[in-house]
């Protein structure tokens, strides 16, 4: 039987094609800001651009293992996983943007953004590949034959 071996590792081979253009993205946030609001600016789009990718890219790293192994557990796990980033998003800016802390050195107009270039992006880049993606979809009708 000649076939082709399932992909080991599909979910890298998705996040490839959207990792290069979104380091363009974060660059040219980052050259933005740079121009505009000097060197915390520069330190607020990378930030930025660090902070997107992490939160987004940490999706499908984690939600496709637990949907092919569980389908069942998919749904209830990416509501878990939804509330734990939000949580998570508001201790990195409370972080972040603590007075004393980080926040006088980091421009907060080039945080904020970049942050939502970025992610517009990334959402983008994401449903470009979801159309280049070949998904097989079947409506069987319910009337037996």
């Amino acid at each position: 039987m000649s076939g082709s071996a399932p992909d080991p590792r599909p979910t890298v081979r998705r996040v490839v094609p959207v990792a290069v253009p979104m380091v363009v993205a974060v660059l040219l946030c980052a050259t933005v800001a740079g121009a505009t609001h000097g060197w915390p600016g520069v330190l607020g789009a990378l930030l930025a651009g660090i902070v997107v990718v992490a939160f987004l890219g940490s999706t499908p790293l984690v939600m496709n293992p637990v949907a092919r192994s569980s389908p069942v557990l998919a749904l209830p796990a990416a509501v878990l996983f939804f509330l734990v980033k939000a949580f998570a998003a508001m201790a990195v800016l409370l972080l972040l943007f603590d007075v004393g802390g980080v926040a006088e050195h980091v421009d907060r107009r080039a945080f904020g953004l970049s942050a939502v270039v970025c992610s517009l992006v990334w959402t983008a880049l994401q449903v470009r590949a979801f159309r280049r993606r070949r998904v097989l979809t079947y409506d069987l009708d319910d009337t037996p034959s």
